[in-house]
């Protein structure tokens, strides 16, 4: 079968390890002339429902530097804003080329996407979930830290899809995992308990202070997210007890790592002296979406299903 990836578990067993070490190679190997380059003759779609700075940046600036050609296509520059199914957009891209990364809204949309295209898809965002920024993050921490193993991982704040990612992956991983947030705020009860299923700790409080207290990582996301500008004075209210302060960072490890997945409204869930401050590493996680874009299109380049599309003539189907 062809590698879609949705969720961080669609990488197999052993897979986030394998990505982490095919993203520290591409890190030394980045501009030097044994750079690979998997994607030589390939063209690469990159659609987004939803603006992107950092993942767009990475995803183009990676599939060049691996030899491919990176297509950016939004909604208003196709016939999708014209009320094209998403099915026959994914039919379209995969007789045009050889993978399709999408951000998107619903996870619904994401696997009509996913269905319908015979060329793999990535999953650059959804409401749901964000793999492609925890292999970032991941790959940051192991490059500060050294390791993953026996970490204390602290989010605090709304239980974002970028959170509910590093669930996943801290059951992948069986790491231990603690999110401080309001309960109207929490993660989906059976992802927290699929996770625990896997071997991960997972503790869920509404108790900041104590969360942060040794933590090895220390982690937030914006408070509005796109599509929820009306609820902002409500989030705000309920969410200010969980802004990342240097106070909070006093109580972690002194080795922490700060990672925020940006764009970061300071004052607002983080300081900005903290943002800016000697724990920061979020401006390593930006490099290391690089880094990790490039193993992971490496990874769908190297399963079934990837490459210039076969001359066909026929009904085509879902397959088509």
């Amino acid at each position: 079968m062809k590698r879609d990836l949705l969720r961080l578990a669609d990488l197999g067993d052993g897979g986030i390890v394998d990505i982490l070490d095919r993203s520290a190679f591409y890190a030394r190997v980045r501009g030097k002339a044994d750079h690979p380059r998997p994607l030589a003759g390939h063209a690469i779609a990159l659609l987004f429902d939803k603006p992107s700075t950092r993942t767009r940046l990475s995803l183009e600036v990676a599939t060049v530097e691996l030899g491919g050609h990176p297509i950016i296509v939004t909604p208003d520059s196709t016939q999708m804003s014209r009320g094209e199914p998403t099915e026959d957009t994914a039919r379209v891209l995969g007789r045009m080329v050889s993978a399709v990364t999408y951000r998107t809204n619903t996870t619904a949309r994401f696997e009509a996407m996913a269905r319908a295209c015979r060329a793999p898809v990535l999953n650059a965002l959804t409401d749901d979930a964000h793999p492609m920024q925890v292999l970032a993050d991941l790959h940051t921490t192991r490059e500060a830290r050294g390791r993953l193993d026996g970490l204390r991982i602290c989010w605090v704040g709304d239980a974002s899809n970028v959170a509910r990612s590093w669930i996943e992956a801290a059951g992948l991983l069986k790491l231990d995992m603690t999110l401080a947030t309001p309960p109207a705020f929490a993660p989906p009860l059976p992802e927290v308990d699929e996770a625990r299923a896997r071997g991960a700790r997972i503790t869920v409080t509404t108790d900041a202070r104590e969360a942060a207290k040794d933590a090895d990582v220390l982690l937030t996301d914006v408070w509005v997210s796109m599509g929820q500008e009306a609820e902002r004075d409500y989030r705000i209210s309920a969410l200010s007890p969980y802004r990342i302060t240097q106070e909070l960072v006093s109580l972690a490890s002194r080795e922490v790592v700060v990672l925020h997945c940006l764009p970061a409204h300071r004052g607002e869930e983080i300081d900005a002296d903290v943002l800016e401050g000697p724990r920061s590493f979020v401006w390593d996680a930006v490099e290391s979406r690089l880094h990790t874009s490039k193993a992971l299109l490496e990874w769908a380049a190297l399963g079934p299903g990837f490459g210039p599309p076969p001359f066909a003539v026929g009904r085509g189907g879902a397959a088509g």
